[in-house]
């Protein structure tokens, strides 16, 4: 198994996806975390053929060089793969890559980027119906995952938004244990 990316690696793969973006794709590491995931507690394995373009927008984007196409395919790759460890290996102590923000209340962390890609990644792998208890779980993650809920979120508190923190990362471990039972 290939190495873990360092973080210049890490780096250069936000580069690659803000260079290579659209209005449609996938912008940011913590949008790229959230929606490998979501692939990672899918109930089916997802292929690199269906996953690259969803991350791109659609489709696979032209890049100026040759070497552009193999780091963001080589990295997005071993990103994927370094996500999937991780719940496996550490799931009690997985902690989604969150971006964080200095507001006036304070250092905040902000969950719509992790969670938009969540549920892109839930799509892409067509999650079907779950039962009750993982259906809850998965709209802690879908309130902050998706411009229907705009609206709602612009009307809660910093401190009300704070807390929403752990419910997030409680209901990523859930669903990621649960989606593994259901596989085995």
């Amino acid at each position: 198994m290939l190495p873990r990316l360092n973080d210049k690696e890490l780096a250069r793969l936000e580069d690659l996806l803000i260079t290579y973006g659209n209005d449609f794709s996938v912008l940011n590491l913590a949008e790229l975390n959230g929606f490998f995931t979501a692939l990672a507690s899918s109930p089916t394995t997802v292929t690199p053929e269906k996953w690259l373009p969803a991350v791109s927008g659609g489709k696979v984007p032209k890049f100026k060089r040759p070497a552009h196409e193999e780091a963001y395919t080589a990295l997005m790759l071993r990103y994927c793969n370094d996500v999937a460890a991780e719940l496996a290996e550490q799931l009690e102590h997985f902690e989604p890559l969150f971006e964080e923000n200095e507001g006036e209340e304070g250092p905040a962390i902000i969950l719509e980027e992790w969670c938009f890609g969540y549920m892109r990644g839930t799509q892409v792998a067509q999650w079907d119906a779950l039962p009750p208890e993982q259906d809850a779980l998965l709209k802690a993650i879908s309130l902050h995952g998706l411009e229907d809920n705009f609206e709602l979120l612009d009307s809660m508190s910093f401190d009300e938004l704070q807390a929403c923190v752990p419910l997030v990362i409680d209901a990523a471990r859930g669903l990621y244990r649960y989606q593994k039972q259901q596989r085995h």
